[in-house]
């Protein structure tokens, strides 16, 4: 991946020792994919990520498939809006104020076809961008005894950041998978994963997430 940052940036991250160890894998994975709908993915929807989520659906799905191999448990989040937006809160997306994404019942709420859940992996409703938020992730997470969080999904520097954030908080090791999140732009999602990388979270690659899965028992990891 590039990185459009400049020298004073990079140096001054660097003086401070931000991001110089990873936090690294632990032994019990989930994989959180986030708000993956087709509000995000269609071209023609208000709020789409296209043509980054069309381009990067098939490294998403080949996460999804891996971790299903790996008998990891799998969530997916999904931000919904009430039609009355009573719910809306104080989002400044002009989509999202005016009830024309992520609206329940719609299609454009829907998780794509191609990621679509199997039986046995959990859906999480949410209404704000974390998926932690006033939800129940923490709690089933915690079930399974999950250390260490898999994430995919949309948006890099929106749901996807504010998720990894509280994730981090709740003291779960967590790894942005770099080709499997999507944003509106690649400046974009490169400056929040490098910031998130720095700080809070390790980025790592599809690549290292196969690695790692094929490593983990599957009796640690098992759904059943």
């Amino acid at each position: 991946m590039t990185q459009p940052f400049d020298d004073e940036t990079k140096q001054r991250y660097a003086e401070q020792g931000w991001g110089r160890e990873p936090i690294g894998f632990g032994e019990r994975p989930a994989l959180v994919i986030v708000d993956m709908q087709n509000d995000f993915v269609d071209p023609d929807a208000p709020s789409t990520c296209a043509p980054m989520s069309q381009e990067r659906l098939p490294d998403i799905r080949a996460l999804l498939d891996a971790s299903r191999a790996a008998g990891i448990p799998i969530f997916f989040t999904q931000g919904l809006v009430d039609p009355s937006l009573f719910d809306v809160g104080l989002w400044k997306g002009a989509a999202h104020k005016s009830g024309k994404t992520q609206i329940v019942g719609t299609r454009g709420a829907q998780i794509v076809d191609e990621l679509a859940p199997q039986p046995g992996e959990q859906v999480i409703p949410k209404r704000r961008p974390s998926g932690f938020f006033g939800t129940s992730l923490d709690l089933l997470l915690r079930s399974h005894g999950v250390d260490t969080i898999l994430l995919a999904g949309s948006s890099m520097s929106g749901c996807v950041r504010a998720t990894a954030t509280d994730g981090f908080s709740h003291n779960y090791r967590v790894m942005i998978v770099g080709e499997c999140v999507i944003d509106r732009t690649l400046e974009v999602l490169e400056r929040n994963l490098f910031d998130m990388n720095a700080k809070y979270a390790d980025a790592v690659t599809l690549a290292d997430v196969k690695a790692y899965l094929q490593e983990v028992p599957r009796t640690v990891t098992s759904r059943g």
